[in-house]
C-alpha cells in the first residue's frame, strides 16, 4: 500500500489528513479513523466466517 498518501485513508474521502492525535496524519478526523477501524474489523469477521463455512462444508 502506498505510504505517501496525500488524502485521508477513509474510502471516498479526499480531504487532507491532519497531524497529531492517534490518527497521526493518516485520517482527516478521529471519526474517520474509528469508522475505518470498524470497516476493517467487519471485513476480517466476514472473511473468518466464510472460511469457517467452507471448512464445515468440506467436512460433510
Amino acid at each position: 500500500m502506498n505510504q505517501d498518501r496525500s488524502t485521508c485513508r477513509m474510502p471516498g474521502c479526499d480531504r487532507i489528513p491532519r497531524g497529531g492525535g492517534s490518527f497521526a496524519g493518516r485520517f482527516c478526523s478521529t471519526e474517520h479513523e474509528v469508522k475505518y477501524d470498524h470497516l476493517k474489523a467487519d471485513a476480517r469477521d466476514a472473511k473468518r466466517s466464510a472460511e469457517r463455512d467452507s471448512q464445515e462444508e468440506d467436512r460433510l
